[in-house]
């Protein structure tokens, strides 16, 4: 083996040909400032690695093409064990602009993922130190490893121009990224990491973004995409925004069988009194006929912010022992007539001056009467929840706010229990009994357990109901109404059954087809004003 003293560019200008003359040499190369971390290197004359072979591109880190010689007949290849090191490709972390180096060394590990070639490595390790980017293109099949995820920092160049630190290439695309702070050094209106069309079973560990002008996070798919994102893992995942209208969370589109693990939401708050950030922390929405569905969010913390978790038009999605403090309304759930969000699940979670901010005193351009659950067309499930602020008995808890408001939710439902509340105040509620009217001869409950029914010139035949067999509803009139056992409703023998104003009916709904109908809706009970 023969050894020279030098750099990369030296190493380019060694003649393998008049030296070597076979493909068994090696040159050591030392290290010097901008060699790429030196080490042993290999000549090599087979494919792919010269020509127009897939490892014929010099990439100043692993692959080296020499210029002392006019034939393209070989490279030197870098010998390593375990991962490609960032340092190979001159990315020394001394805050200076590595985009470059980045890419070839993600390049690089995408090409072995790829081949699997006797070059081995996909795995790109990042040691501590600052490094400037502009924005990278991530491929599948990698994983990107800091080595400390507070001291392993990537952040934006000076003049920063793109849109997004991070971006995937098109899908499928599988990826491991964990260890690592991405970094916007509040001069830039990019975001940190952009995550489209098509990222599969891929996990993201250990990572803080934070001081991007845009979006920290944005999952997104294209409308009507074939290629979702699924089946993905977010754990440890700190944001922070820096603007209003940004998120720290956006998610469009067919985003599927995704958990987020002890993450953290979390918008500012400056000045005196205290303000606190427009829009929204998270921002769940569809795009065309695709829903988002399937998510989880376990074990996180929603903080500062006008509205912690806004979803529109979702369905599926668990929010399971979460924080929420010094919000103005902690979770929205925003749908319409036909397009509602569903089966959305909140449960034993924590809300802390999380509805109107509580006791805290807030600038007045931020919400004050808010709630910790706003609901509008839309199904929820809300159990085990604790309510609680600073001071209970100070002037600052708003007489405005409460725990569920649901206003429009004429065409959704509230399954609620269990839920404690420091003060009683705390647990005021509106919406979860709706009153609604009844059409030609049937009346629509959606999912609501309780409903006011208005005066009907038609006697109503037909109960619609998403409650399952065995669930009971209560219908009290709010006008004259009446009930007739011509379709799907039992009136134990009855044709005819007549409520006045205040008057009660529980009905029972059964597994029992009847007619054209699939269910019965059986009277269990009634209860008339005037013998109260």
């Amino acid at each position: 083996m023969t050894e020279v003293v030098a750099n990369l560019q030296a190493l380019r200008n060694v003649d393998t040909t008049v030296m070597f003359g076979n493909e068994l040499c090696f040159v050591k190369g030392h290290t010097f400032d901008g060699d790429g971390g030196g080490g042993l290197f290999m000549w090599s004359t087979m494919p792919p690695y010269y020509g127009t072979g897939t490892y014929a591109i010099d990439n100043n880190g692993t692959v080296i093409k020499t210029q002392s010689t006019t034939q393209d007949k070989g490279r030197w290849l870098r010998q390593y064990d375990g991962h490609i090191n960032v340092l190979y490709f001159g990315a020394f972390g001394k805050t200076q602009d590595y985009t470059a180096a980045f890419q070839n060394a993600i390049d690089f590990a995408w090409m072995n993922a790829q081949n699997d070639p006797e070059m081995k490595g996909s795995v790109v390790y990042i040691p501590n130190g600052s490094y400037r980017i502009n924005t990278l293109i991530l491929k599948s099949g990698i994983s990107i490893i800091g080595e400390n995820i507070d001291r392993t920092v990537l952040q934006t160049t000076v003049n920063h121009t793109a849109d997004y630190m991070l971006k995937t290439q098109t899908g499928p695309t599988f990826l491991n990224m964990e260890n690592i702070t991405l970094y916007g050094r509040n001069e830039t209106n990019a975001g940190g990491m952009l995550l489209k069309d098509g990222i599969w079973n891929s996990s993201f560990k250990n990572i803080k973004i934070f001081n991007f002008g845009g979006h920290g996070l944005f999952l997104d798919t294209v409308q009507d995409s074939p290629l979702p994102n699924q089946f993905n893992t977010f754990e440890n995942i700190r944001i922070s925004k820096m603007n209003d209208f940004s998120h720290c969370l956006k998610i469009t589109g067919q985003t599927g069988q995704t958990t987020f693990i002890n993450c953290n939401f979390d918008g500012y708050k400056s000045g005196t009194p205290s303000r606190f950030p427009k829009g929204h922390n998270v921002n769940i929405s569809h795009t065309g006929s695709t829903t988002t569905a399937i998510l989880s969010f376990i074990n996180c913390s929603f903080q500062e912010g006008d509205y912690g978790i806004y979803l529109n038009y979702v369905e599926n999605v668990n929010i399971d022992t979460c924080w929420f403090e010094n919000v103005g309304v902690s979770i929205t759930l925003n749908g319409t007539e036909y397009n509602s969000c569903r089966d959305i699940t909140v449960q034993n979670c924590r809300f802390a001056n999380a509805s109107g901010y509580g006791s805290l005193v807030v600038s007045p351009d931020n919400i004050k009467g808010g709630q910790c659950i706003s609901v509008a067309n839309s199904f929820v499930n809300v159990y085990n929840n604790y309510v609680a602020v600073s001071d209970p008995n100070s002037p600052n808890v708003s007489k405005d706010s409460s725990f569920i408001f649901a206003e429009n939710n004429r065409n959704g439902g509230i399954a609620i229990s269990d839920n404690v509340f420091q003060d009683n105040k705390l647990g005021l509620t509106h919406g979860i009994v709706q009153t609604i009217s009844n059409g030609l001869f049937e009346i629509d409950c959606a999912r609501h357990k309780f409903v006011n029914v208005s005066y009907s010139q038609t006697a109503i035949a037909t109960i619609k109901s998403s409650i399952s067999a065995t669930e009971t509803i209560t219908i009290k009139a709010v006008g004259s109404i009446s009930f007739s056992s011509s379709r799907n409703i039992n009136l134990l023998g009855k044709s005819t059954l007549a409520l006045n104003a205040g008057d009660v009916a529980v009905f029972m709904k059964a597994d029992v087809p009847t007619g054209l109908y699939l269910d019965t809706f059986q009277l269990i009970s009634v209860l008339r004003a005037a013998q109260v």
